[in-house]
């Protein structure tokens, strides 16, 4: 079973037309439960195709929002993020949006962000060994709070306790270490 990776993509606008015409093709994709290579004009139903232009083996909308200026799509792909389909994203909307693009991976063995500004990116940060991270967080923890454990199953235990909000500040703030 493939590690699912959660991406979260928000598309900001001015209310242009030909973007709010692409914004609900993605809707409808959602709506009718359908495939997203189908938003390309010349796609193939090969892998090789999916991981070159998606970026992913899979990926399927899981969440759709929308207002007149501001889109939200959660997509759900295999092993790895979907950065060539926000490119893809980029260039339909003529790179006159602001696409804030996140991925966080389930284990979480990698995460990242790239926010584009009228076709340009303006903030990025990948991380892609986000177990070495929480490796070295987990230690300093240890230490600052003075922590003994009876069992491997006590520390991996506490690890969960505190591991996504250290893994989320991480995606909004760069490394901590």
């Amino acid at each position: 079973m493939a590690n699912n990776v959660q991406n979260t993509i928000t598309i900001e606008h001015d209310g242009q037309e030909h973007i709010k015409s692409f914004i609900e093709k993605i809707r409808d994709i959602k709506r009718n439960n359908d495939s997203i290579h189908l938003l390309y004009e010349n796609s193939e139903e090969t892998r090789e195709w999916w991981e070159t232009n998606i970026g992913a083996k899979w990926a399927y909308i899981e969440d759709f929002t929308y207002n007149d200026t501001t889109a939200e799509i959660t997509i759900v792909s295999a092993w790895s993020q979907v950065t060539p389909f926000v490119e893809f994203i980029n260039e339909q909307t003529n790179n006159e949006s602001t696409i804030n693009f996140t991925y966080v991976d389930e284990m979480p063995n990698f995460l990242g962000r790239i926010t584009y500004e009228k076709g340009d990116i303006v903030d990025e940060y990948d991380e892609p060994d986000m177990w070495s991270l929480i490796e070295e967080e987990s230690n300093l923890r240890i230490k600052n709070e003075d922590k003994t454990f009876s069992t491997e199953s006590d520390k991996t235990d506490w690890m969960w306790d505190w591991m996504w909000d250290f893994v989320y500040e991480t995606l909004e703030n760069g490394s901590h270490v």
